[in-house]
């Protein structure tokens, strides 16, 4: 018997998420372009790794232009696997990301960030998860909490340990998102 990995199937939940998704990306010259399954980066680990991830692909120009957006699922999880009802439950925190400039005002990274881009990733997260069999979820509820951090494209992302990100972001928070995950379709021998 193979156990569930989480950080597998939230990979899993991010290549089906750009499907049916559509979001409105800068063009470079002021205007949008939309943009039909985008490619999604995922990246799981502590805000260290993820700064670091995203420094190492800013560095590299094959792996520049895919950073974002971006999910990423904060590690560790800590899972609770004592109910006999389920493999496992946890609550995890995710960001969903995208690239952003430090001369947009607030106004600004609403439509170019958030209402274009940040949102309908977050929606598609939902559905997504919702439509997703590893997960029991209560009366078809994702239950967790949700902020829009406007600060991070302005005044810049920082780990817990004070290094910065190396280019500004805007990104929606996701903490304390209550999963459940079902017992897998085996018998133990």
């Amino acid at each position: 018997m193979t156990d569930l990995d989480i950080t597998d199937i939230f990979q899993d939940v991010v290549n089906k998420l750009s499907q049916d998704l559509e979001i409105l990306y800068p063009d470079g010259k002021g205007g949008t372009k939309v943009i039909r399954s985008p490619q999604m980066n995922f990246i799981f680990g502590n805000g260290q790794y993820i700064k670091d991830m995203l420094d190492t692909y800013s560095k590299s120009s094959t792996q520049s232009e895919n950073k974002f957006p971006l999910i990423a699922l904060f590690t560790p999880i800590n899972e609770d696997r004592s109910d006999p009802d389920y493999f496992s439950k946890a609550k995890v925190s995710l960001i969903i990301a995208c690239s952003s400039r430090k001369d947009w005002n607030n106004e600004e990274r609403k439509i170019k960030s958030f209402k274009n881009i940040l949102r309908p990733i977050y929606n598609r997260l939902i559905d997504v998860l919702l439509e997703n069999n590893h997960f029991d979820w209560d009366f078809d509820k994702v239950k967790h909490s949700y902020s829009e951090n406007y600060s991070y494209g302005r005044y810049g992302a920082y780990t817990d340990s004070g290094e910065a990100v190396s280019e500004p972001i805007d990104a929606i928070n996701i903490r304390s998102m209550e999963i459940k995950i079902n017992n897998l379709n085996c018998r133990r021998k």
